[in-house]
């Protein structure tokens, strides 16, 4: 009869290690995929929504006093001013991806161990963004309950993709914390 002791080889430390890795590089995609959500929703909102780029220009235009509707005036500064409006749109959301691509690419990065070098700043980046989504949160709840229009529907969709988009960084933050202690713990670097 053997009396050999099953010794697993993976040490229970190497096993959290890899499940907050696998944790961290999920989260990282998810704030990828939040920023697409977010980047649809603006251009939905602004073609879509109550505030069209179109009823804002028909407003601008309103507002300058412009002499006849329909002039050549009036259509290439309507022209001029739809191309400043998606150029402004435009550029918010490429910033506004790029910064969530370089959130998100770090974390999955260091998730999956491919980074290079000791990123540290996307934490930072990480935590201000829950920081304001938080007080985004708090400010939706507020204007939730004294809503009085029929939006109701619209707002709770927006509430709930910004306590979706709250908790993915709380827990992004999370597994990069743990992933710190249990390297240090375990001796381990990257």
């Amino acid at each position: 009869m053997d009396t050999t002791v099953y010794k697993p080889q993976n040490e229970e430390i190497q096993i959290r290690l890899r499940r907050y890795r696998d944790a961290l590089s999920i989260s990282g995609s998810m704030v990828i995929a939040l920023s697409v959500w977010d980047i649809l929703k603006l251009f939905i909102g602004f073609f879509l929504g109550e505030e069209t780029i179109a009823k804002i220009i028909g407003t601008v235009m309103e507002q300058s006093g412009s002499a006849v509707i329909g002039t050549e005036y009036e259509k290439v500064v309507n022209i001029i001013l739809w191309m400043g409006f998606l150029l402004i749109i435009m550029m918010f959301s490429v910033v506004a991806l790029l910064y969530h691509l370089y959130i998100g690419l770090n974390a999955f990065r260091t998730g999956r161990q491919t980074v290079k070098g000791e990123k540290r700043f996307y934490l930072v980046l990480a935590f201000l963004s829950a920081l304001f989504t938080g007080i985004f949160i708090i400010v939706n709840i507020f204007n939730f309950i004294t809503a009085e229009d029929s939006s109701k529907n619209v707002e709770l969709a927006h509430f709930i993709m910004e306590v979706t988009a709250f908790v993915n960084y709380i827990f992004l933050l999370y597994s990069a914390d743990k992933i710190r202690k249990f390297e240090k713990a375990g001796g381990e670097t990257r």
